[in-house]
């Protein structure tokens, strides 16, 4: 039978080579699948079919666990971005949103229906009304956003795009990050009759994709005491001004900090 070792002089067992060990000596594998009612192009058609179904059905994790071979998460950038949502990579799924933006984000997470629901309803609604004539949509607007299930507002992920000028520059027309971030906090974050306060903690500008991106990370107090760590990331690309925050718990940041600044180190534009 395939795979038997064949004795040498004296009755001393050789080892075969792998190739023997596997289908045994010429004739040997075809006797034996003749002896299952099958032949060597029906057993190798039914294996390399197996072999598919279970790399494009991710059977056990497969194709992602040899995705995750592929050093520092490129595999994710690798992949069309439908393909992350089957098949996510060292723990972590892709969302690429308006064609001008993407990220990263725990593959637990789920994506925010009410935001999903609200755009198509947003949508839908334009379309109809731009038939007699074109109404401006609101200038600001929720893109996506994601959270653990179950989970509740004090930790999530979420983009939101403005409207701004053409002629709007991060640099130009906030200045360096530290000015930019300390004019969001005082003016959006946490301005004085709010009864809020915002401590920045760092800003830094970097190159990700097609442009540049500012990063910002503060921790806000609410009137109740509670208090939230958040990173912020933004850019700007015709015309709109994208914002990406990510935040949690100041309590949790220190369990939760890394993985969360992952997800906003990884917004960039595309």
């Amino acid at each position: 039978a395939a795979g038997e070792s064949a004795k040498g002089e004296g009755g001393r067992e050789d080892t075969p080579d792998p190739l023997t060990y596997v289908f045994g000596k010429p004739g040997e594998f075809d006797r034996d699948l003749a002896m299952m009612g099958t032949s060597r192009r029906r057993f190798f058609t039914i294996n390399i079919v197996a072999l598919l179904f279970a790399l494009g059905g991710n059977f056990l994790g497969v194709t992602s666990r040899l995705l995750s071979l592929v050093p520092d998460r490129q595999a994710l950038y690798l992949l069309p971005v439908e393909l992350t949502l089957f098949y996510p990579i060292n723990g972590w799924k892709r969302y690429v949103g308006d064609g001008a933006y993407e990220l990263i984000y725990p593959m637990e997470w789920l994506q925010d229906q009410a935001v999903t629901f609200a755009n198509t309803a947003k949508g839908s609604e334009d379309r109809v009304l731009a038939m007699p004539r074109k109404r401006a949509s609101p200038g600001v607007q929720t893109s996506v956003a994601f959270g653990p299930p179950q989970g509740d507002s004090s930790e999530n992920v979420s983009v939101v795009r403005s409207k701004v000028p053409s002629s709007f520059s991060l640099r130009d027309t906030l200045g360096v990050p530290q000015d930019a971030a300390q004019r969001l906090l005082d003016t959006a974050i946490a301005p004085k009759a709010s009864g809020k306060e915002a401590t920045l903690i760092r800003a830094v500008a970097e190159e990700r994709g097609k442009g540049e991106v500012y990063e910002f990370e503060y921790v806000v107090r609410l009137k109740s005491g509670k208090q939230l760590h958040n990173v912020c990331a933004i850019f700007a690309r015709d015309g709109v001004l994208y914002s990406l925050t990510v935040l949690c718990r100041e309590d949790e940041w220190e369990q939760k900090g890394a993985r969360l600044s992952e997800v906003a180190r990884s917004f960039r534009m595309v």
